[in-house]
């Protein structure tokens, strides 16, 4: 399978997964909620910059309190995100659902790196004006995922389906 390592402002970006004795190269802004894997790299980018009360908005329903998610967040320093890309959206009631396999390269303050596997489920309204007064954008639905090996095969781990 085919994976996709988001780069680039046009397809996304790559946050430097190393923490090195050089200051970090400035991650240009992101924000884009077009499609799932967008609204990914914008969710990643917000983080990258500290920017958590504009990460917490891409939650449709936030899993916990804001107070939590920024400590959840508070020693990161980098993030590198691979996604493998969505092929198909579910549909029900009136929504749209896409299942997204996700690994997560972070970088820590303390100069340790950590490699989280899962997956992100997004959604999107498909109803349409006048039924709504604007057309929906993306919004992070739900999220798994769980810390693996650094050794870890990422083509094997993007290989796996989403299984929440």
């Amino acid at each position: 399978m085919k994976y996709l390592i988001i780069l680039g402002l046009i397809l996304a970006f790559i946050f430097p997964a190393a923490v090195s004795a050089q200051p970090p190269q400035p991650v240009p802004y992101y924000n884009n909620q077009d499609s799932p894997v967008a609204l990914l790299a914008s969710y990643y980018n917000a983080i990258q910059h500290q920017e958590y009360q504009r990460a917490y908005a891409y939650w449709q329903s936030p899993p916990n309190t804001y107070s939590q998610f920024i400590n959840g967040f508070a020693d990161t320093l980098s993030v590198q995100l691979i996604v493998e890309p969505p092929v198909q959206a579910g549909v029900a009631a009136g929504s749209l659902y896409v299942e997204i396999p996700t690994l997560v390269l972070a970088g820590h303050r303390d100069g340790s790196q950590h490699m989280y596997y899962g997956c992100f489920v997004t959604r999107k309204s498909n109803l349409q004006p006048p039924d709504i007064p604007q057309p929906d954008v993306w919004h992070l639905y739900s999220a798994h995922l769980v810390e693996v090996p650094l050794t870890s095969s990422i083509p094997a781990l993007l290989a796996q389906t989403c299984t929440i």
